[in-house]
């Protein structure tokens, strides 16, 4: 496919039908990407990505796509209002219970790519559901951040992880070896059990995207990517789950305080 030209009428013709089955959601440039590679319309290359780019670019200026969500950038400007009046009517809006109060689990969807928060936030609001976004290896002070309020809360805490990659477990495993907070980790896809394809290299110039030279014997690494893919994450008969995901018990981890309560509260909009 690399070798053929690329249509490039019908490649956008594709993406637009893409982005509007998402309506009334909006989706990000990579997530049509994703689509198209997977479809076999274009080839999964950081060429192609850009070339992508600049022709949905075009169709837009000339009115001829929909808008992309862009979540790198955005006008920084504090909220404001014309006067306090219509600052009260919009306050009570801001109001909301914690609809997971009373559940006996406290539930945590993470992506490992920011390109996927639009639709889970969009999917998991309704509901209370807390999304991370992990960005590959996250900093320390996103660690902190969840481990802080985890531990303010009474109830396990249960990850479900979705990573469109099965190349980057070992992104999974670092982050949830570094929270430490987890009683329950559930990836939901891509695991390499549930695609079939030729082996592929990780980053250039990336030293996570190799084996590591700590790994144990009880760290094996996947034939696929060269990653280490962690030990913590098989398939465990102690929590059924479908086919389609893997799942792990995690005990004895630090960062938990099953003594205290909740006690973050929801803020308005800045």
């Amino acid at each position: 496919m690399t070798r053929e030209r690329i249509r490039w009428p019908a490649v956008v013709d594709r993406a637009r039908e893409i982005v509007e089955g998402y309506a009334p959601l909006k989706v990000t440039l990579r997530q049509v990407m994703y689509r198209l590679a997977s479809e076999g319309v274009l080839p999964h290359t950081p060429p192609m990505y850009r070339r992508l780019s600049s022709q949905l670019a075009k169709a837009r200026r000339e009115g001829r796509f929909p808008d992309l969500i862009d979540t790198l950038r955005e006008v920084h400007v504090p909220a404001a209002w014309p006067d306090v009046d219509t600052f009260l009517s919009e306050a009570p809006a801001w109001f909301r219970l914690d609809r997971t109060e009373g559940q006996q689990h406290a539930l945590y969807v993470a992506a490992e790519k920011d390109t996927l928060r639009q639709l889970l936030t969009d999917w998991l609001a309704p509901f209370g559901i807390p999304v991370l976004v992990v960005r590959g290896f996250g900093s320390q002070s996103y660690v902190d951040v969840v481990r802080d309020r985890t531990a303010g809360d009474f109830r396990e805490a249960h990850l479900t992880y979705v990573d469109f990659d099965c190349s980057g477990e070992d992104v999974e495993r670092d982050w949830v070896e570094r929270t430490g907070c987890w009683s329950r980790v559930t990836r939901v896809l891509l695991t390499h059990e549930q695609v079939h394809r030729p082996a592929t290299e990780g980053k250039r110039h990336d030293p996570d995207g190799q084996p590591s030279p700590d790994a144990t014997p009880s760290t094996s690494t996947t034939p696929s990517s060269g990653k280490s893919k962690p030990s913590h994450l098989t398939n465990s008969s102690a929590w059924p789950s479908p086919p389609s995901t893997r799942t792990s018990t995690m005990t004895s981890l630090p960062g938990r305080s099953p003594a205290r309560k909740n006690s973050a509260a929801p803020s308005p909009p800045s």
